[in-house]
């Protein structure tokens, strides 16, 4: 509808569900190469599975009760685009200067599966090593006259313990943006010509979803890369969702992951009166629909097209009655934690609101109890008064004091349930005339 508005007919207790992780996963039997996989994953979900702490393992590996084999996850290797200098400062870099490379023949190769830093080989030529082999290492010690200055550390250390090393007495591990660089700092080895040392490039395997690689559960001696082509990732189902590196052509069922949507924002009430309550929300975006449990049942709600708020209307509810509400944002069948209100609706107007007496200066007022949760404010004169309803059954009295005789006196009642008032009933009211004392004079 063009201003997003939703009927429903119902009456109204409720089935509240909740999810704590920040992704849905789901265990897809059926076994394809891990390219395959990733397309099918988003197509119909999200993407191939990221895991990013513990609690994504678990959730992972309870997918499935009946599978004890490998299933594919999103991480995988790329030795050509996944590398980057240790210097990040774009405006260290020309045009094409941080994908300058080097390699040697046959490099990168990944030999033994965990060769993710660089080292400038004696050949002045570049290589992939293990990083936590002991090298001498190369500092950039920022620009002088608009040239490069490096300097050669003769102190054997492990790839990150050189980063720390540069960052902390120059700028960073050196970063090489051209043949020129390159040659410079291979001349630096005047003792060894032909002594490896490490420079800034590295890498790390990435994630199908391009989330940054937080979290590792290798099993033991993964990942290997075994004949240098184990470029995808598996989780054993049979070891505790264990990793292990796994050849290309290889055929796996596989893990998808869903993301779950935010919640919606601005859920609110309305309105309501004595058989209505609206809602009301903001769309989280085209792609987001919603399930709005009631009464232990799920409505799919569509968000419109328009960038305007969400209201549906449930009508037919009784008066004086208090419901919950709970709102699930969905995509793709992935669920938000939801979130809830409670509130009620509007009480129904008391009857047999009259005056009962009168005289020059009160007027006592009568109407029958609603209930024992039921209580009143009586208005008049611009001021309000809240009244209890008496424990016992039998109609309410009030008397309204200090008022003025002869004058027409108008009143408002309202019912009150949980703060919310009826719609209110009126009557008008009039003290008596005074009477005048006469003195006879014989």
């Amino acid at each position: 509808m063009a201003n997003g508005l939703v009927v429903f007919v119902l009456s109204g207790a409720l089935a509240i569900v909740a999810l704590a992780q920040t992704r849905q996963y789901s265990f897809v039997n059926r076994t394809l190469s891990w390219t395959d996989a990733q397309s099918y994953c988003r197509d119909v979900y999200s993407d191939l599975a990221t895991i990013e702490n513990i609690d994504d393992v678990y959730a992972v590996t309870n997918t499935t009760s009946h599978y004890i084999g490998k299933a594919w996850i999103g991480l995988y290797d790329d030795l050509i685009n996944s590398w980057s200098w240790s210097l990040n400062q774009s405006s260290f870099y020309g045009e094409a200067e941080t994908t300058f490379r080097n390699w040697d023949s046959s490099q990168p190769n990944n030999e033994g599966g965990q060769q993710y830093c660089v080292t400038l080989l004696g050949s002045g030529k570049w290589g992939d090593y293990n990083c936590g082999l002991s090298r001498d290492f190369v500092c950039y010690n920022g620009t002088v006259n608009g040239i490069a200055s490096f300097v050669l550390v003769e102190d054997l250390k492990n790839w990150a313990a050189a980063q720390t090393y540069c960052r902390e007495h120059y700028v960073d591990l050196a970063s090489i943006r051209n043949q020129t660089e390159n040659d410079r700092i291979a001349a630096l080895r005047t003792g060894n010509s032909t002594a490896f040392v490490w420079i800034g490039l590295h890498r790390e395997k990435l994630w199908s979803d391009s989330s940054d690689l937080q979290f590792q559960y290798w099993a033991s001696r993964q990942p290997d890369n075994d004949n240098l082509n184990q470029t995808y990732v598996a989780a054993n189902f049979g070891d505790s969702g264990l990793w292990s590196d796994e050849d290309e052509s290889l055929i796996l069922p596989f893990i998808c992951y869903t993301t779950i949507p935010p919640n919606a924002e601005g859920f609110e009430i309305a309105g309501q009166n004595e058989t209505s309550i609206i809602l009301q929300w903001n769309k989280v975006n085209n792609n987001v629909s919603f399930i709005l449990q009631f009464r232990g049942v799920d409505i799919n709600i569509t968000a419109p097209a328009e960038d305007i708020p969400v209201v549906v209307i449930f009508v037919n509810l009784t008066a004086g009655t208090k419901y919950t509400f709970t709102l699930l944002s969905v995509f793709k069948n992935a669920k938000s934690s939801g979130v809830s209100i409670i509130t009620a609706t509007a009480p129904q107007n008391t009857d047999s609101f009259r005056s009962s007496g009168q005289n020059e200066t009160s007027i006592t007022l009568q109407w029958n109890k609603v209930n024992n949760n039921v209580s009143f404010i009586l208005q008049f004169n611009g001021s309000e008064t809240n009244i209890s309803a008496p424990a016992e059954d039998g109609p309410v009295n009030y008397t309204v004091s200090s008022l003025t005789a002869g004058t027409k006196y108008t009143f408002t009642l309202f019912s009150v349930f949980e703060n919310i008032r009826s719609s209110g009933v009126i009557i008008t009211a009039v003290t008596k005339h005074q009477q005048l004392q006469s003195s006879w004079t014989k």
